[in-house]
């Protein structure tokens, strides 16, 4: 794991702690330093030689003053009053001052002082002492000559020995001033040499501490300049920049290590987003592919059960008809029901002229034969209209399971038709039962007719079952008259319910279309969808992690 750049800047030293500003503010404050130095250095130089230059002139300024002496020594030998006294201690307290240091006149007429260090070396210090034993011989000689008198046969050796002690002192101030002003030309040379060394230390120190600063803000910049060009070029797979200061630079690179690493992040979390949000189209590109097919496909389904609801509702009107002719034709059946009743009534008023009316009766009874058929096709009938009720009632109450929720109603309707038909079919059994043993009990009467006069009682009983059986029957068909009235009525509501429901289908239909156009424009979208998701993962293939 890679430390941190603040942490591994902590361990150096304290150069690396510290900021630009302050590194150049130092640098700069050590170059003042040392200039100022070199100029105290130069003042210490100048100061130096301007002493070496006021020793020299000191040293030099013997000689003349042993020149003044002897001439005032001759001048006092010659009766001028000159104070030689005075020039003779000048040279003693300067010659003092050459060898052990201290104060002495500078200006011989305003009287300044200055101090001078003592003798430099033990050369000079030799060679000032003998200067001074020169100077002894010189005094002695002046005093012997000024001692001397004009009639004294030795002034003239006196004369030679006060020149010759002149010319002692004059030579050793001379060599005094050459060995003085070499030790200053040394002394300014070596200070020169110093100088130039210290002069190469110091820019060799300043090529060292600008090389180092160079380094440490060039090269840092430089591999931050390199690794944002890789940057650019999409390339994110650079390693941190070390990181060994926490100056400006120290930072700048913590920054871009930081701001790469966010970037590698970024990138990272967009190509993830971005399969992600290529697959998310897919899907629902996929999904709604799917869903299109299966609204077409709902489509054509609802069309074919509209298709079948129609046809349905088209045989319900058809069985609403007939019906609606049953009821007509059941009426007439209990018309006639009423009618033969009523002949059976006056039969039985009029049994006693049954002898007399026999052949009629016949003909009545083979009339209600007739009749009677008629009934039989007519029950027929109605069988065949409940069983094709019973029919519809079924094929109605699959079509209500298939339609669900809408189709309840419907199936309640479907019910009570099947319960109508059956309730019809047993009616006709019942009548068709009674039909029956009406029809054998008139073949009977056929048979029977001949004895009907010897058996006018039994035919009275047996016309008083048949009013009873008949009234039953009347009553059984007014029954049946008012179930085919209600399977009129079930019929009528069942073709409001195929109507409401056709009309259910339509809205559907309606729906599925708009719910395809719809799905057409998520297609459509999921396709956008994609290809902004290609586009933006052709864009991040540049970014290389």
């Amino acid at each position: 794991m890679k430390e941190d750049p603040m942490t591994n800047a902590n361990r150096h030293s304290l150069w690396t702690t510290m900021k630009l500003r302050r590194k150049f503010s130092t640098v700069s404050v050590a170059f003042t330093l040392v200039l100022a130095g070199l100029i105290v250095f130069n003042v210490m130089v100048l100061r130096n030689q301007s002493q070496y230059s006021q020793i020299t002139d000191m040293a030099g300024r013997q000689r003349m003053l042993s020149q003044k002496f002897g001439k005032e020594v001759l001048l006092v030998a010659g009766g001028v009053a000159v104070d030689h006294l005075a020039t003779l201690r000048v040279m003693r307290d300067s010659l003092a001052a050459l060898m052990e240091g201290g104060e002495i006149i500078v200006n011989l007429d305003t009287g300044a002082k200055v101090d001078l260090p003592p003798a430099p070396n033990a050369e000079i210090r030799a060679k000032l002492a003998e200067q001074a034993v020169a100077l002894r011989l010189y005094e002695q000689a002046a005093t012997a000559f000024l001692a001397s008198t004009s009639g004294d046969g030795r002034r003239a050796d006196k004369m030679k020995d006060l020149l010759a002690a002149q010319s002692q002192v004059s030579d050793a101030a001379e060599g005094a001033v050459k060995m003085l002003s070499y030790h200053a030309w040394s002394s300014i040379q070596s200070m020169i040499w110093l100088q130039v060394a210290i002069g190469a230390i110091i820019g060799f120190l300043a090529m060292v501490i600008s090389r180092l600063i160079g380094r440490q803000i060039a090269e840092p910049l430089e591999a931050c300049s390199e690794a944002a060009r890789k940057v650019a070029e999409g390339d994110l797979r650079i390693e941190a920049l070390d990181v060994h200061s926490s100056d400006e630079i120290g930072l700048l690179q913590s920054s871009f290590n930081e701001m790469v690493a966010s970037q590698r992040d970024v990138a990272s979390q967009a190509r993830s987003a971005c399969d992600s949000l290529i697959a998310a189209a897919a899907a629902i590109l996929s999904s709604a592919q799917e869903q299109a097919a299966g609204t077409k496909q709902q489509a054509a389904a609802v069309q074919e059960i509209t298709t079948t609801v129609e046809e349905i509702s088209l045989s319900g009107k058809q069985v609403a008809e007939r019906s609606r002719q049953v009821a007509g034709t059941a009426e007439a059946v209990a018309s006639s029901g009423t009618t033969g009743l009523q002949a059976v009534r006056d039969a039985s008023v009029g049994m006693e002229a049954i002898r007399e009316q026999t052949e009629t009766v016949a003909e009545n009874i083979i009339t209600l034969s007739e009749r009677t058929q008629a009934v039989g096709e007519i029950i027929a009938t109605v069988n065949e209209i409940a069983e094709q009720s019973n029919l519809v009632a079924l094929n109605a109450a699959i079509e209500a399971a298939d339609a669900r929720e809408q189709g309840r109603r419907f199936s309640v309707v479907a019910g009570e038709i099947k319960n109508l038909a059956d309730q019809a079919k047993e009616a006709t059994a019942q009548v068709r039962g009674i039909l029956e043993q009406t029809q054998k009990g008139i073949n009977t009467s056929v048979m029977l007719t001949e004895e009907a006069l010897k058996r006018v009682e039994a035919g009275r009983e047996r016309t008083t079952q048949s009013e009873h059986v008949i009234r039953q029957m009347s009553d059984n068909i007014q029954e049946s008259v008012h179930a085919f009235q209600q399977i009129v009525g079930a019929t009528n509501q069942q073709q409001i319910g195929l109507e409401q429901v056709t009309q259910a289908l339509h809205e559907i239909r309606q729906a599925s279309q708009q719910t395809a156009l719809t799905t057409a424009q998520l297609e459509k979208a999921s396709l956008d969808l994609s290809h902004l998701g290609q586009n933006l993962a052709r864009t991040l293939e540049k970014y290389r992690l």
